[in-house]
């Protein structure tokens, strides 16, 4: 795969394709150099982070913990979230996986989830020491490309929904 400032050069190529579609798509949803993969993880960092406001959490954006004896900004999550769990703080961290990458299709193809199941065993291999060592709880919020979400972020949506406060309409009696 030949990358020139920023640009893969593989997408364009196999975009003339018609018969590549498919593995054109898996392309663009994955490759690290076209820009597609930050921004769609930051959009849907930025949707975890509006649906945390209405669920009147306290949290920021991809500041870094601020709290090692260095002051160090070294981030463990996408959105940090003060006293999340029993008064701890949560280093939510968002990843979208796709089931078609070569490191996951054969697992993927023989077990729903499996990619899914994976990116959540990696965010915490990534994040588990740096969010022990601040005394916080790491939840990766896992998603594949297919809208696969992982039981983490399930179970997290969830709290988060259980938070927010519906008003009663009015009675009209």
């Amino acid at each position: 795969m030949v990358v020139m400032g920023g640009y893969c050069q593989r997408s364009s190529i196999l975009f003339m394709s018609r018969h590549n579609t498919r593995w054109l798509s898996n392309h663009a949803a994955t490759c690290k150099r076209g820009g597609d993969v930050v921004s769609r993880h930051n959009c849907l960092r930025d949707l975890v982070l509006e649906f945390c406001c209405c669920a009147h959490q306290t949290m920021r954006v991809e500041k870094g913990s601020g709290l090692t004896p260095d002051h160090s900004r070294t981030q463990p999550a996408d959105i940090p979230v003060l006293d999340w769990d029993r008064r701890r703080h949560a280093a939510f961290d968002v990843s979208i996986t796709s089931p078609l990458s070569v490191s996951i299709l054969p697992e993927a193809s023989m077990s729903v989830g499996a990619a899914v199941l994976e990116a959540e065993v990696q965010k915490q291999r990534a994040n588990d020491h740096k969010c022990s060592e601040l005394g916080w709880v790491c939840v990766p919020l896992a998603v594949e490309t297919y809208g696969n979400w992982g039981k983490e972020a399930q179970a997290t949506f969830s709290s988060l929904a259980s938070c927010i406060f519906l008003p009663q309409e009015p009675s009209l009696g």
